[in-house]
């Protein structure tokens, strides 16, 4: 998993949100299910970091441009 976080974060320096908003919130998405499945450090802050990034990610992808 840890490899994975530090890919999905190195990614999201090179896909910005103005440039490629799409794979931008895509690769939040799938950031926030590697630190929800990270056993590494604590449950709770793994989980808030999860959570945030979702949110992240659902600013871009919100229901009204995506139904």
């Amino acid at each position: 998993m840890e490899i994975a976080i530090t890919g999905y974060q190195i990614a999201l320096t090179v896909f910005s949100v103005e440039a490629f908003p799409l794979e931008w919130a895509d690769i939040q998405n799938h950031l926030a299910v590697a630190y929800s499945e990270r056993t590494k450090g604590d449950k709770v802050e793994n989980l808030e970091m999860a959570i945030a990034t979702y949110r992240k990610g659902l600013q871009v992808t919100t229901f009204p441009d995506f139904p």
